[in-house]
């Protein structure tokens, strides 16, 4: 293999891999402590936070008298533990965190104060995790590039002039730089997957409902209304044990399900025409899929009809959907809505208010905005594909996807991808399994690298809700193989 000039993540010290399992059982076993990680994670974030832009609020201080307490119960036997006792963890901006801003990254929208923290955040802290930083987002959480008018552009981690993905690229890039262990994002078109794919981590999308989205932007009041499926919150993590580990904290309800492998089948679509740019990803789909039908599991392969349709819909669904919001979001400190003829004006003479990811929306708006019927047979259609879909998966199936058709992107290349309604796109297997529903989760492959620039490229995993115990197995036992 080339040499390149970075690997996998590892502990610069201990030249050994780290993740939150292995630093729990290091905490007990007295090699090291929570205070000495989290001063190592400082370390880390200053180390880094000028090259990469990742970290947008510090928590040092507070981490540091959390890490003491968490250290003091290492060497007591009578005080519990929680489950991620010491283990310092990232937000991405939106999630509230009681006492702080959520700006959405926005420049225009008056900064919304948390009166008490997300309810995943609650659970978190029930459990001894430790709040470092929190993290860079596009604006409203818009986009497959970290690049906010309030906070600036974040950086690849690896090669300078790439980017770290989107839109919790901030917590990708951070976790990669060892800033911090687990970081916890959302994704309604790849936001979590798509940054740990571009960073060589793992990322976890699970069910749109199986996690609260109390306390987090945008805030969903409908309980009826289609983003509460396509929304998901979860973790970036180091490791598929670690993904399962705080999915396990964070989720309302713990998956019950069997992971056994051994009459599980692995689904393969014949027909998903993903658009892949990068002939290493095929070489690592080839690999994933031998070795999990050498783990046991059965091919079955299926079709899907109106791959099409559904990503067309996509688009204009989620600019009805950010429509609605931004009437609300873009009235400033004075209550002033946004007009798209002052907005263009002003980006004439450079005095621009928002991203070019928002002002696209609010342009397309005029033309693709879908009527309310309109949207009410897209939902229908949605409900009768997904129904259909998950008939063919079953509960013992494994969907085996490209993560993205590419390796993490130069800076400004996704704005055309992301606003383009043509399908298919590199990014499509993401966002089909959000409209779907579907737990997903993307396994790096450090051992597939792209040739040119040493990135990593990944696989993705997918199941239907109440299968994620199944998931994680093979999700793990393929991570065994790629890395």
């Amino acid at each position: 293999m080339k040499d390149y000039n970075f690997t996998r993540p590892i502990d610069k010290d201990t030249h050994e891999f780290s993740d939150a399992t292995s630093l729990l059982k290091d905490f007990e076993n007295g090699k090291t402590t929570s205070l000495n990680l989290v001063e190592k994670s400082l370390r880390n974030i200053a180390d880094n936070h000028e090259r990469l832009n990742a970290m947008i609020q510090l928590f040092a201080k507070e981490a540091l008298e959390e890490a003491k307490k968490s250290t003091e119960k290492d060497n007591s036997t009578t005080q519990k533990r929680g489950k991620l006792e010491g283990i310092p963890i990232s937000l991405k901006e939106p999630i509230g965190l009681e006492g702080q801003e959520v700006t959405g990254g926005s420049m225009r929208m008056p900064a919304k104060i948390a009166e008490k923290d997300a309810l995943v955040v609650q659970r978190l802290k029930k459990e001894g995790a430790i709040i470092i930083a929190r993290t860079n987002t596009p604006e409203f959480s818009f986009g497959h590039e970290t690049r906010s008018p309030r906070f600036g552009v974040t950086n690849n981690p690896y090669v300078e002039g790439y980017i770290p993905g989107g839109s919790s690229g901030g917590e990708s890039a951070l976790i990669a730089s060892g800033g911090s262990v687990i970081g916890i994002g959302t994704d309604v078109g790849g936001s979590i997957r798509y940054p740990a794919h571009c960073c060589g981590l793992v990322g976890f999308k699970p069910s749109g409902r199986a996690v609260s989205k109390k306390g987090i932007f945008p805030f969903i009041e409908r309980e009826d209304f289609f983003l509460n499926d396509w929304l998901a919150v979860g973790p970036i993590t180091h490791s598929v044990r670690d993904a399962k580990l705080v999915y396990e904290v964070i989720a309302d309800k713990i998956p019950t399900d069997s992971n056994d492998l051994s009459n599980a089948e692995l689904i393969i679509s014949t027909d998903f025409d993903t658009e892949i740019r990068n002939e290493t990803i095929k070489e690592v789909l080839i690999k994933a899929k031998q070795s999990l039908l050498n783990e046991g599991l059965q091919p079955k392969n299926i079709t899907i009809e109106n791959i099409g349709k559904i990503h067309w819909n996509f688009g204009k669904m989620m600019i009805k959907a950010m429509k609605l919001g931004l009437k609300d979001w873009l009235r400033n400190d004075k209550d002033v809505g946004i007009s798209v003829f002052v907005e263009s004006l002003r980006r004439v003479i450079g005095e621009k208010t928002v991203s070019g990811e928002i002002y696209s929306v609010l342009l397309a708006s005029k033309f693709l905005e879908p009527s309310d019927k309109e949207l009410n047979k897209m939902i229908q259609f949605y409900q009768k594909e997904k129904e259909n879909l998950y008939k063919k998966i079953g509960q013992r199936g494994v969907l085996l996807l490209p993560t993205s058709g590419d390796i993490a992107l130069k800076h400004q290349q996704t704005m055309q991808i992301d606003m383009s309604p043509l399908v298919p796109n590199i990014f499509s297997p993401m966002i089909f399994t959000n409209v779907m529903d579907l737990p997903s989760i993307t396994i790096p492959a450090w051992k597939y690298r792209d040739r040119k620039t040493g990135l990593p490229t990944s696989v993705m995993l997918c199941c239907l809700p109440n299968s994620e115990n199944l998931l994680f197995e093979a999700a793990s036992k393929l991570e065994s193989i790629l890395n």
